[in-house]
């Protein structure tokens, strides 16, 4: 037994097994065409694995098989119809039957009297393609006859029907107009017989009641599957007709058509243009509605809610949130700040400047507090409102690339405004797009306000804390207030005395001390330049520093060469104080803080280094030396910004280097004393 009958027996096979399945699991109007039409089927797949497929007896089982199936398709159509009379429709299917009824009858008849069909194969093949193009069209009527409910219960039946058909509405169009059976599609009819049978069997073994119904990708994918094969076929028609011409121009027509064919497939898999604009026709044409609502609203809100460490600020994954459900190429996003003001806060691709960077957007917002979305087309053409053209900025209209204008709306307040760019595939916005962008602006402007009021709580908790620890430091710098007050009145009675004299230096030193703590606690944001720069070593400083260390956590120093810099003592050592304590505070407490000394020709650097968490460069890039912003709990985050401002007093600089995970490098650099020096002796030469 060869493969062709194997597939054809385990076709009959399956076909057997779905009529006993649905006769148990089901019933009601329509069961037993069903039935029939499923035991018919096998009885044929029998025939053609037994005695072949171009025998007399298989072609009048495959007509009567045909009969079963129509009789199904029938008994659905009647169960939905009120009419009395004969439809159009019902017209197709009595001309349906009567046709394979014909083909039955002359088939045996021939059969009885040993009539070779050969004289009717060409007959027999143009009725069958008939009758598979006219159940296609009643396959279709169905589907779209039917109410919603009903076509999710039919969507797997009514798909392997329309495979059934299809592929022979293929196989005889081709042996009608080749003038010869299409010997591969024949050899592989049992196979498409299973995959029939395989989606029936899907719909067999789903709950009652549950319909099927196919997402998006996949009827996208569905869909060009079947272009595919349909232009395989197609090739394989006009294969056959220019193989009728002879010679060298059929091979060369047959190349021809091949290299056009490899040329389109390139040409629409390379261009996101053509492709954008089958996704239009193919929603346009074969969807009920534009939008898939679960998969966009998904797709929207991960992408609003993506991490900032994604490369994307909130501002530019609101642009682009907005835009992928139009397929816009991108866009802007103005928003208001805290004074009221409109402005252009972020553009989506990062590729340049705000186009419209100097509008006015006030009037725009004022005119989109009403929720309608701006078409910049509509107003380019005049055929907007005059009070919707007078408000849109000038710069908009003459930016083409400028599509539309959505209002984010919270609490009947314009927080901003989207303008998305033209999409690949210009088109006109429905009913669909409207509603769905005005929910989306809505939410988009929840989301701004709560992270906008968010930022705002906590920097209003940050200052909260740093005034609560201020007014506990009050009452200290109050103690010394009235300390020196005192220490002040006493000297005009006892400052002759030599024991008040020392006595008053020993209070004064320990009140300073006092204040030198706090003001190093409270430090202030504005330091000028220290008023002594002098050779500093900055070996002996950073051990200073690290001896008064050690005993909280292990802190080393490399590099013993001296290095000396140009720089007031006492601004490095309070510079390293910040710069040491912050490693101390981002290492675990066996991890070492290393200080490593170094430098050039010219200048001379001291890094401190440990093996924390790292700060990711986002974090280094807009908040690290901004006041107020900390990794750490608790923290006031003025330590690097003072830091920084320390070493660009001395006339230095400080910078940092971090991975997260690994940990990070702070380097203080420092023009080298001798150098200094040597620049200061050649100044004066030249001035002399």
């Amino acid at each position: 037994m060869d493969s062709y009958a194997i597939a054809a027996l385990i076709a009959a096979i399956l076909f057997f097994a779905l009529g006993l399945a649905t006769l148990v699991r089901r019933s009601g109007r329509g069961i037993i065409a069903l039935v029939t039409a499923f035991a018919l089927t096998a009885v044929w797949l029998l025939a053609i694995a037994v005695l072949g497929s171009v025998t007399a007896e298989a072609k009048a089982a495959e007509a009567i098989r045909n009969l079963g199936w129509l009789w199904f398709m029938a008994s659905i159509a009647d169960s939905r119809s009120r009419e009395q009379r004969i439809s159009a429709v019902g017209w197709i299917y009595i001309g349906l039957f009567s046709i394979q009824c014909l083909l039955a009858t002359v088939v045996v008849v021939a059969a009885q009297f040993n009539h070779p069909l050969t004289g009717l194969e060409q007959t027999i093949t143009s009725l069958q393609m008939l009758c598979a193009a006219g159940a296609l069209v009643l396959v279709h009527n169905l589907f779209e006859a039917g109410r919603a409910d009903e076509r999710k219960a039919l969507t797997l039946p009514l798909g392997a029907l329309a495979t059934l058909w299809a592929y022979d509405l293929n196989l005889y169009a081709i042996g009608y107009l080749s003038g010869a059976p299409a010997d591969l599609l024949l050899m592989l009819r049992p196979e498409a017989m299973i995959a029939v049978a395989v989606l029936f069997g899907v719909d067999a073994l789903r709950p009652s009641g549950h319909g099927v119904r196919l997402s998006r990708p996949v009827a996208f994918r569905s869909l060009a599957l079947a272009a595919v094969s349909g232009w395989l076929a197609l090739l394989a028609l006009l294969a056959a007709l220019m193989s009728g011409f002879g010679g060298d121009f059929g091979a060369r027509a047959q190349v021809g058509v091949l290299a056009a064919a490899l040329a389109a497939i390139v040409l629409t898999f390379a261009s996101p243009r053509i492709r954008a604009q089958i996704r239009v026709w193919t929603v346009k044409h074969f969807f009920e509605h534009r939008y898939d609502y679960r998969t966009e609203w998904l797709r929207f809100t991960a992408t609003l809610n993506r991490p900032e460490d994604s490369g994307l600020s909130l501002d530019a994954r609101v642009i682009k949130a907005l835009a992928d459900i139009v397929e816009s190429s991108g866009g802007q996003l103005v928003a208001r700040d805290h004074a009221g003001d409109y402005a252009l806060v972020a553009q989506w691709p990062a590729d340049g400047e705000g186009r419209a960077q100097d509008a006015n957007w006030a009037d725009l917002a004022q005119w989109l507090a009403s929720g309608r979305i701006v078409q910049f087309d509509e107003v380019r053409d005049g055929a907007a409102p005059a009070a919707e053209i007078a408000a849109v900025p000038p710069r908009l209209v003459t930016d083409d690339r400028a599509w539309i204008a959505i209002p984010l709306i919270h609490l009947d307040s314009v927080e901003g405004i989207a303008v998305l760019d033209r999409p690949l595939v210009n088109r006109a916005l429905d009913w669909e797009d409207f509603d769905l962008l005005k929910v989306a602006g809505r939410q988009v402007a929840s989301h701004l306000a709560e992270a906008r009021g968010s930022e705002a709580l906590a920097e209003s908790a940050r200052f909260d804390e740093f005034h609560r620890r201020f007014a506990f430091m009050m009452h200290d710098v109050k103690n010394l207030a009235s300390q020196m007050a005192l220490l002040a009145r006493n000297a005009e009675r006892h400052g002759d005395n030599p024991a008040f004299r020392t006595d008053m230096v020993a209070t004064l030193k320990l009140s300073a001390d006092r204040l030198g703590q706090l003001m190093q606690r409270l430090s202030q944001q504005d330091m000028t330049r220290p008023a002594r720069c002098a050779s500093v070593d900055l070996g002996t400083v950073a051990r200073r520093v690290v001896s008064a260390r050690r005993a909280q956590h292990p802190v080393l120093v490399e590099g013993e060469a001296p290095a000396p810099a140009w720089a007031d003592a006492e601004t490095v050592e309070q510079l390293l104080v910040h710069l040491v304590q912050n490693a101390i505070d981002a290492s675990a407490a066996d991890t070492p803080v290393t200080l490593r000394l170094g430098g050039d020709g010219d200048h001379v650097t001291l890094a401190v280094e440990d093996q924390g968490m790292g700060m990711s460069p986002a974090f280094i890039r807009s908040q690290l030396f901004r006041p107020f912003s900390s990794t750490k709990d608790g923290g006031f985050g003025i330590g690097a910004f003072q830091a920084r401002r320390l070493a660009e007093a001395m006339g230095g600089s400080l910078t940092v280097t971090s991975r997260e995970g690994e940990g990070s490098i702070f380097t203080l650099t420092l023009s080298r004393a001798d150098s200094v020096g040597r620049d200061a002796h050649l100044q004066d030469s030249e001035a002399a």
